[in-house]
């Protein structure tokens, strides 16, 4: 016989089936994956316009097109950009904003993890199967529509572990999505490097992740220069702050790079910072400037500041004052503070694609 504790609720939904790309199925005995990052040059203090205006030059040198010229090419979709478009931003540098912006636009725009789990496990693995960066995370069930969409727009696509993975970072994974989505779009958005590395300083413990699981600071030295190059900076470097400013320049120069090596895939850069930034990209992309917000990641943000969003209009965002105060009282050192710091890890709650 049948007990009561037997019978199921025929209003009762399924439990849901884990996600495919689930950060719980790695433990931190996860061997480090490798990573790569130029030693800082001329071209990692370019400002973005700088930078644009070479690299337009360069494209219109070999004859390729570029797509806010042809915008009638566009017209059956909301962005005037080949798709889909990946932004290899750093967390604290408008994944978040970037997200919201193109969301705006009617374009599915997704961040940090789809439905089927986080966008960088899913990356990583397709990479080390050999198969294309987001297969198997590339579309989204619209519950309104009641249709699954492919996306348009990702962004925080990378984590810090464990596993660690970072396309951008570490080897292999750019030239991934080159092989794979050789007329796709890489979106950045750079931001002051100095504001960058005080913001992310306050980001639950991801720098001390990033040193510990990731090896960021060079820890896991080899016989690639450019790795050595880190690790003695890093013990050089008299204060985090110059460390992580210099880190986040060579980034930028890493992936400026990639995009003069590979003119097939559209490439579009903006400074958060500049006053001018959302007109620009209303010009690359087609999307309103309105639609640019100045967004904070993480519910415990809402709950601190009493807000009911975590977007707001540029100028309008209310913890904006808080930073200031707390930029003033910074002294620029110690990285490694973990449960006192301000904020969340993305890992510890991401935004969740239901």
């Amino acid at each position: 016989k049948k007990s009561l504790d037997d019978e199921v609720d025929p209003k009762e939904k399924p439990p849901k089936p884990p996600q495919q790309f689930n950060a719980l199925n790695y433990t931190r005995d996860f061997e480090p994956l490798k990573w790569s990052l130029p030693v800082p040059t001329e071209l990692a203090f370019k400002s973005s316009d700088e930078f644009m205006a070479e690299y337009i030059s360069t494209k219109r040198a070999n004859k390729i097109d570029l797509p806010w010229e042809h915008k009638d090419r566009y017209s059956h979709q909301k962005i005037s950009l080949p798709l889909p478009i990946i932004s290899p931003n750093f967390p604290k540098s408008a994944t978040l904003t970037m997200k919201h912006y193109f969301a705006c636009g009617g374009a599915t725009s997704i961040h940090t993890s789809t439905q089927q789990g986080r966008i960088g496990i899913c990356m990583m693995e397709n990479q080390f199967a050999g198969k294309p960066p987001l297969e198997g995370c590339d579309t989204h069930k619209d519950h309104n529509l009641r249709k699954r969409l492919p996306i348009d727009f990702i962004s925080d696509i990378g984590l810090q572990g464990p596993p660690c993975y970072y396309a951008s970072m570490h080897n292999g994974g750019l030239e991934n999505i080159a092989k794979h989505y050789p007329n796709s779009t890489i979106l950045m958005v750079t931001r002051n490097a100095t504001n960058w590395a005080r913001s992310i300083k306050k980001w639950g413990n991801l720098l001390h992740r990033w040193k510990k699981i990731c090896g960021f600071d060079g820890r896991f030295r080899s016989s690639d220069h450019s790795i050595a190059y880190w690790d003695d900076l890093h013990e050089e470097a008299e204060t985090y702050e110059e460390y992580w400013v210099q880190f986040y320049h060579a980034h930028t120069q890493k992936i400026r790079e990639f995009a003069m090596e590979h003119l097939t895939i559209t490439y579009v850069e903006a400074e958060l910072e500049d006053p001018d930034m959302a007109e620009k990209m209303e010009k690359y992309t087609t999307v309103s400037r309105e639609c640019i917000m100045d967004c904070h990641p993480g519910p415990k943000w809402i709950k601190l500041h009493n807000q009911t969003s975590r977007c707001h209009p540029v100028g309008k965002n209310p913890a904006l004052k808080a930073a200031d105060v707390d930029e003033d009282s910074d002294d620029g050192n110690n990285d490694d503070r973990t449960e006192e710091n301000e904020g969340n890890m993305d890992d510890d709650e991401p935004e969740m694609e239901e």
